[in-house]
C-alpha cells in the first residue's frame, strides 16, 4: 500500500531540508508537516498542490501513480507556454514521428522556442 507521508518525508530528505524548514516554505506548522509524514493526518489539496510546486514534482506522483518529475512553469511568459504546448501537441502525434527529419512546422516551432527562450536569457543577464 502507497504511504503519503513516507513520500513527502523522501522528497524532504532529498533535498535536505527539516519539517521546521519545509513547514515555513508551506506556511505550516511543524507539527503538521510532522502528522502528514507519520499519516496521523491528512493534507489538505491545497497543500498537496503546494508541496507538488515546492518539490517540482506532480500531484501524481505524490500521490503514487507516477514517478518522474515535472518541470514548473512558473516562471515562463505566455508566448513561451504557447511554443511549449505547439511541441506537445505536434510530437504527440506519433504519425509524424516515423522521419527522422524534422519538418517545416517542426522546425518553425524549435527555432521559436530557441529565439524566445534565448531572449529571455538575455533579459535575465
Amino acid at each position: 500500500m502507497y504511504d503519503l507521508g513516507e513520500k513527502i518525508k523522501q522528497l524532504r530528505t532529498e533535498r535536505g531540508i527539516t519539517q521546521t524548514q519545509l513547514a515555513r516554505k508551506l506556511n505550516l506548522s511543524k507539527s503538521s508537516i510532522s502528522k502528514y509524514e507519520s499519516g496521523q493526518k491528512f493534507p489538505t489539496l491545497e497543500t498537496l498542490i503546494n508541496m507538488a510546486a515546492f518539490f517540482h514534482t506532480s500531484l501524481d506522483e505524490l500521490a503514487g501513480l507516477e514517478k518522474g518529475a515535472t518541470i514548473s512553469i512558473n516562471e515562463l511568459t505566455q508566448r513561451q507556454m504557447a511554443i511549449i504546448d505547439a511541441l506537445l501537441i505536434e510530437f504527440h502525434n506519433k504519425k509524424k514521428l516515423k522521419t527522422i527529419v524534422l519538418t517545416p512546422h517542426q522546425k518553425d516551432i524549435f527555432d521559436n522556442m530557441l529565439i524566445e527562450f534565448l531572449t529571455l536569457d538575455e533579459k535575465i543577464k
